[in-house]
């Protein structure tokens, strides 16, 4: 009797064990991604969130920021204290750049329309070689998506006579770039930080595609 109970009650610790294993896989797939810092000093924080197939990230924001999302090149402002949700639903990884603001501004950020001009062509020889559109701006901090095709360069002035201006740029795609007389080369989703008054970016070997993030603190 005492050796049939025993047998009988061996398996328990096992099951019990297993259930917690399984529980354990169950809360791991259900948390949202940690976002990884690549970039930060006194005026921004950039974080990088790899979001896995069909997973979600969210969180609430502590601070104004731009959500950049690499693979669509398209970008969102989220306001301090808006909860942030991004999800996907595609089979591959999807990357996200967090570009956080340290500077609040209390005024409205609009998105760029109609009967505002939002897109810019540069011309050379009478062909558009490249094209600046506006997404958003609140005066303070504005949005804009950049393109320029192969073997042109497109120069960009950051000078402000009310102000300083910075900048934080997203390549979509590998850049050649100089940001007041220093050289960068960008892979994409590599941030870059610059507080140069004008920039220079060159598709060298392909048509090239970025977003900055500019931000204007204006003279006391």
């Amino acid at each position: 009797m005492d050796r049939a109970s025993t047998i009988l009650e061996m398996p328990t610790p096992r099951v019990v064990a297993i259930a917690l294993t399984v529980c354990g896989l169950a809360l791991g797939q259900d948390s949202s991604p940690i976002p990884q810092l690549v970039l930060e000093n006194e005026f921004v924080r950039v974080e990088r969130v790899t979001i896995p197939p069909k997973r979600q990230f969210s969180r609430e924001q502590k601070k104004d920021a731009v959500a950049v999302r690499l693979q669509e090149e398209t970008a969102e402002f989220v306001p301090t204290g808006t909860k942030l949700s991004v999800e996907n639903s595609s089979e591959k990884d999807a990357t996200m750049l967090l570009v956080e603001i340290n500077k609040h501004w209390d005024a409205e950020m609009r998105p760029c329309a109609y009967p505002m001009k939002c897109v810019r062509e540069t011309r050379a020889g009478g062909e558009a070689i490249a094209w600046t559109t506006t997404l958003f701006t609140n005066g303070f901090v504005g949005v804009a998506t950049h393109k320029v095709v192969r073997g042109a360069t497109l120069t960009s002035s950051y000078y402000s006579a009310k102000g300083s201006d910075r900048i934080v740029v997203v390549p979509f795609t590998e850049l050649d770039g100089n940001f007041g007389g220093a050289d960068a080369e960008l892979k994409p989703g590599q941030p870059y930080y610059s507080a140069a008054t004008e920039a220079e970016i060159t598709g060298k070997n392909a048509e090239a595609r970025w977003l900055v993030v500019r931000m204007n603190t204006p003279s006391q």
